[in-house]
């Protein structure tokens, strides 16, 4: 295989997996199995503040401005509803799939 090929091959698997709807379905999937552990972490308020800016910007940035606001709000209300203790874990793996789709689109394709 030459590099053209190969580098053409890269960016098409990069702007699928990176996708909206192939993304959130990794993660509800992901969600749907996850078994969190049992532990118990201390929350300080610094730390709950710094948690709800987090999903006050998730809100504007991805569930209002972003492409992929219909596949957000679907994952908040079924994690809502189905798994309601992992609702911040779907915030920032939401967050997460946003920070990987802009790389990619800015760096490699």
């Amino acid at each position: 295989m030459d590099l053209d090929t190969l580098s053409k091959g890269y960016r098409r698997i990069l702007r699928h997996i990176y996708s909206p709807a192939p993304y959130y379905q990794r993660v509800r999937t992901f969600l749907g199995e996850y078994k969190p552990p049992k532990l118990a972490v201390p929350w300080d308020l610094a730390f709950l503040s710094e948690m709800i800016l987090a999903f006050i910007r998730s809100i504007y940035r991805l569930g209002i401005r972003g492409q992929e606001r219909t596949h957000y709000w679907k994952l908040l209300w079924w994690t809502l509803f189905r798994r309601p203790t992992l609702v911040p874990l779907a915030v920032t793996l939401a967050i997460y799939g946003y920070h990987f789709r802009t790389i990619s689109e800015q760096h490699i394709l």
